[in-house]
């Protein structure tokens, strides 16, 4: 008996719709079209890391990440000197579906992380510098991403 070994191509997308606050704000707040996923609404901080308690399983935390991974870079660049996140408001839809093993965390950390550099001012966005940027902060979650 033979069997044809056919391809399987699966579509997914990420998509963040974000809005800087205006007039600047230092307040995010982060809904997902998805009714499981509960909206919150979170400060940043003026200096100093955005905390993520990694003990706590929540779904908004994989945004804090690829935003604070997005701030380190741009302090670590030299691009932030004086330099105070701004406030955002976002909304969230994917088709990727979380937790069945096709990267959605990483997705959504690297679509945070890609948002908050443009939100931020960062026109332009080195595709090896946002990878290595999305698995280092993916990490602030505890998932232990290879990369």
């Amino acid at each position: 008996m033979l069997y044809e070994v056919l391809p399987m191509a699966i579509v997914a997308d990420m998509l963040l719709a974000v809005s800087v606050s205006n007039p600047p704000t230092s307040i995010v707040r982060i809904a997902n079209v998805n009714s499981k996923f509960c909206p919150r609404t979170f400060e940043l901080p003026i200096t100093g890391d955005l905390e993520i308690d990694s003990s706590v399983h929540e779904w908004s935390n994989y945004f804090r990440a690829g935003l604070r991974g997005a701030i380190e870079l741009l302090r670590e660049k030299g691009l932030a000197t004086g330099f105070t996140p701004v406030g955002m408001d976002i909304l969230v839809d994917g088709t990727v579906p979380s937790g069945a093993g096709l990267s959605s965390s990483a997705a959504f950390v690297c679509a945070s992380a890609l948002a908050s550099l443009v939100a931020n001012g960062q026109e332009k966005v080195d595709k090896k510098e946002l990878v290595n940027l999305a698995v280092v902060s993916e990490r602030y979650v505890g998932v232990n991403s290879g990369g």
